[in-house]
């Protein structure tokens, strides 16, 4: 549990400390990197957290439900976000930092819960609660989350003169997945929650990738015009979680 905090908090933390050493960046790369890492969420999504789901006791409709929740609640979160969390950079225009760092550190804590290690003992190996610390999800948050911490720290870097204001700001988004760790494995162990909030929590987060990773196939060819360099990237991106979800 602990090493896979470290790694969530450095996926956002490393990115935006390098941001500060770096002149720019380049925005093409940027964008590449997120056709990459949102085929591959996609894909992970597909393959692995929507068939666990369904493998489960709960109710079929209500998992298609809960998946749906998340589908749309991350929508309303990127109206707060402005795509941040697809590696967006919008300098122009009003926004308020506070909301910002609101909705992307709810999003990364919902990512965070699903990490949990904990498997109750009532819960068969197939079931979801075998998964929640899988590595495939894992490397699938962290892909999602160094071009969103990027392109924070673009934004914050163009709202402060202060750098080590700016910087804080992210790590106050950084440490919110460790968080949303720590309290998963927390209540997995406590009779707070009913014992299939896991599986909302998962259903939940599964929507949200479906919506983010789809918006991103959306931006990056806004005239729905096949893009074979984009298009070799995605299937690359989709054979890795392929291949991750049959060898890891």
């Amino acid at each position: 549990m602990f090493i896979n905090a470290i790694i969530l908090f450095l996926a956002a933390a490393l990115p935006g400390f390098f941001m500060l050493k770096a002149s720019g960046f380049s925005a093409r790369k940027l964008q590449l990197f997120l056709v990459f890492a949102g085929a591959y969420l996609f894909s992970v999504t597909v393959i692995h957290l929507i068939p666990d789901l369904f493998l489960s006791n709960e109710n079929p409709f209500a998992i298609g439900l809960y998946i749906l929740i998340g589908f749309f609640l991350q929508k309303v979160i990127e109206n707060f976000t402005s795509g941040v969390e697809h590696g967006h950079v919008h300098h122009h225009g009003n926004y308020s930092v506070t909301y910002l760092l609101l909705a992307l550190s709810l999003h990364s804590f919902l990512e965070g819960s699903i990490m949990t290690d904990s498997i109750h003992s009532n819960h068969s190996p197939e079931s979801v609660y075998a998964h929640g610390s899988s590595p495939k999800i894992l490397l699938g948050i962290v892909m999602h989350k160094i071009p969103a911490a990027v392109a924070l720290m673009a934004l914050l870097l163009h709202k402060f003169s202060n750098k080590v204001r700016a910087y804080s700001v992210l790590l106050i988004f950084a440490l919110a997945s460790p968080l949303g760790l720590f309290t998963g494995e927390f209540l997995s162990h406590s009779e707070l929650l009913p014992e299939n909030y896991l599986i909302i929590f998962f259903a939940i987060v599964a929507g949200s990738f479906l919506q983010i990773s789809t918006t991103i196939f959306i931006e990056t060819d806004p005239s729905h015009k096949l893009n074979w360099q984009r298009f070799s990237i995605s299937l690359f991106g989709a054979l890795c979680a392929v291949l991750a979800q049959l060898f890891i």
